[in-house]
């Protein structure tokens, strides 16, 4: 999934210029968003129903936010930049490449599981929001969305802890894996993630030929 998506077109103030009254009600408008999305969709997200959701008039969101578009990309921005945050800080106190990916897809499952809602708004977004030419996000491709998964897979193959194969192939069979948690708890909000928490990174890593020591 993605990472670092571009920065939100039309954002009326840059992060080091707000204030603190005006960092807390973006804060509110963005927990609204992800409320409003995971409960009415995209489409029928407005900013008058996530306005209503977060206490604030819709001719007040244009202060914090130029347009819907804007709001709903930040919240994509926030919720992957967080995942992919946490995946970084989970593999930097770890040097081989299988200990790596250990603590990158556990550290990814936990994220998941922890900050669900958040993530399955900006998943809803991903998938029907369309680019300024018409291409729905989720393929504009980004090699920067998974640099740190195929920096690990590479050294793996390298150094003969993982099974050869094509990066691009290994990549996504890992994200396939990761993944089916951002499925799960799309489809049940409070859906149980212990059993596949427990089994999918001993799973990834066998299946790389690594074993799950």
């Amino acid at each position: 999934m993605r990472s670092e998506p571009a920065a939100s077109p039309g954002d009326p103030a840059s992060a080091s210029s707000r204030s603190f009254i005006e960092t807390a009600r973006r804060r509110q408008l963005i927990d609204a968003a992800v409320a409003t999305v995971n409960g009415v969709g995209y489409h029928r997200a407005s900013l008058a129903e996530i306005g209503k959701r977060a206490g604030i008039v819709k001719s007040a969101i244009g202060y914090y936010f130029s347009s819907k578009e804007a709001l709903l990309l930040e919240l994509v921005q926030e919720a992957f930049a967080a995942l992919g945050e946490s995946a970084l800080d989970a593999v930097s106190g770890h040097e081989c490449a299988t200990a790596r990916l250990r603590a990158y897809s556990e550290a990814y499952l936990a994220h998941v599981d922890t900050h669900r809602h958040a993530i399955a708004a900006a998943v809803e977004i991903v998938v029907s929001h369309r680019t300024a030419d018409g291409t729905p996000l989720y393929l504009v491709e980004d090699e920067e969305d998974t640099a740190l998964l195929r920096s690990i897979l590479t050294t793996g193959m390298e150094d003969g802890s993982f099974l050869r194969m094509p990066l691009g192939v290994a990549t996504g069979l890992v994200e396939a894996v990761l993944d089916r948690a951002i499925t799960v708890v799309q489809r049940d909000p409070r859906a149980d993630l212990g059993d596949l928490r427990a089994h999918a990174v001993p799973f990834l890593l066998r299946s790389l030929g690594a074993g799950d020591e």
